[in-house]
Formats: structure tokens, C-alpha cells, sequence
């Protein structure tokens, strides 16, 4: 081999591993690109034949929950980051089954499921959260993946926590000293679901002034913005 071939073979050979070079950083951003974004999962309850409570004529708690989410998902569309799924986009009936089975396919980093409260009387008001709470599990004799299973959920359940008490501050400027705080309650929806999530029920459709405001654009455009910067906030 004479002299320039060998230089032009040495040429080709930087080249290829200046492409090598280049793709590998290409691809090792795009890797840390996806591994950064965050899906958070909006459930919109309800929809189809499932109207949830009423709250005015024509009007239901599945077209209140819709509309909040598709606007929060909206106003998160050029988050940098973050996603933001909905379980429904669309008013069609979804059962428990179907919505976990959803909120797992999107392996979400947090799922809020939005709701319209309802009292026994007309005097009960204000906005408030449930999760499943910290119950004991019952551990395989072993011990050994329960204990794993424990810790992770442990954590989940941790992390719902601080989710609820970060969108009950933000919530508050929708409704001033309204917040009822953090409940405990068994919920089909969040079972199973080992993620940071929460049920908010955003007012009662039984209190005239509530149900007045939930039905207001303006006040839909608040829960939506405020809840939206309340996951900005939980995230960071």
C-alpha cells in the first residue's frame, strides 16, 4: 500500500469514528431525553351513560371532569418534560377495569382522578383527596418480594401524600380556605396502581354556590391552570 492510500484509508477511518462519535451522542441524548419526561395520567371520572351527580340542567359531573382535564392537558401541552395523558378524551362510559388497565398501559410517574363531590345536605362544601391509605399488606412467608412490593408501594403512597398537599395549595386559590384535606378510603381505581395518585373531588354539586362555580368556564379554567401548575410543582 503506498503512501496516499494509506492516508486515505486513515481519513475514512476518523470519519467513521467521528460518526460513530456523533451518533452515539445523538442516541445517548434522545435515551436521556425519554428517560427524562414524566407522563402524568388525568382521569376524567365517569362519561358514556355514567353521568355522575348532576349539576344543572343538561350538565353532569362527566362533562365538568372532562372539560377540566382536556384543558389541563392543554395548558401542560408545552411543558418541557412532561406528558400529560387522559384515560378518556371523549364522553364514553369506562369501568374501573378498563381506566386501570389504561393507567398501567401509560406507566404514568403520577395519576390524578377528577371528580364532583355531593353531601347529604346543602351546606357541605370545600374540595378534598383520597388515596388508599398506609393498610398492611399480608406478606408470603418468605417475606422477600412482599417486603419489595411493600417498600415500592410505601413509597407511592408517600408520594400521594405530598401530590395532595401540593394541589391543595394551589386548589386554594380557586377556593379560598375550602380545603377539606388528605382522606382514606378503598377505591377499585387506585388499587393495584403502585404510582403517586389521588382522587380529587373538586366541590359539591349539592352546595347551590358550588354548583354555580363549577359550572362557570372561568372557574374551570382556574382548576384546570391551578391543578396544572400544582403537578409542575410536584414534579420539579
Amino acid at each position: 500500500m503506498d503512501m496516499e492510500q494509506h492516508m486515505t484509508m486513515r481519513r475514512i477511518g476518523i470519519v467513521s469514528l467521528f460518526c460513530v462519535a456523533v451518533l452515539t451522542c445523538f442516541l445517548w441524548a434522545a435515551e436521556t431525553k425519554a428517560e427524562a419526561t414524566k407522563v402524568v395520567v388525568i382521569d376524567a371520572g365517569h362519561g358514556g351513560g355514567d353521568h355522575g351527580v348532576a349539576i344543572g340542567d343538561k350538565l353532569y359531573e362527566k362533562d365538568i371532569t372532562l372539560k377540566v382535564a382536556r384543558l389541563i392537558e392543554k395548558d401542560m401541552a408545552h411543558v418541557p418534560g412532561v406528558q400529560v395523558k387522559l384515560t378518556r378524551s371523549t364522553d364514553r362510559e369506562m369501568s374501573s377495569a378498563q381506566r386501570v388497565s389504561a393507567i398501567k398501559a401509560l406507566r404514568p410517574d403520577a395519576l390524578i382522578s377528577i371528580h364532583v363531590n355531593a353531601g347529604f345536605g346543602k351546606d357541605a362544601s370545600g374540595f378534598e383527596f383520597y388515596f388508599p391509605g398506609f393498610a398492611k399488606s399480608t406478606k408470603a412467608d418468605d417475606g422477600s418480594q412482599e417486603i419489595i412490593r411493600d417498600m415500592g408501594r410505601t413509597r407511592s403512597l408517600n408520594e400521594s401524600v405530598r401530590l395532595a398537599q401540593v394541589l391543595e395549595k394551589y386548589l386554594g386559590n380557586v377556593f379560598p380556605r375550602k380545603g377539606r384535606g388528605l382522606r382514606e378510603a378503598p377505591m377499585a381505581l387506585l388499587e393495584g396502581i403502585d404510582v403517586p395518585a389521588v382522587v380529587v373531588e373538586m366541590g359539591f354539586a349539592t352546595n347551590p354556590e358550588e354548583r354555580k362555580l363549577l359550572a362557570d368556564e372561568k372557574t374551570e379554567e382556574m382548576l384546570a391552570r391551578e391543578m396544572a401548575a400544582a403537578i409542575k410543582a410536584y414534579l420539579q
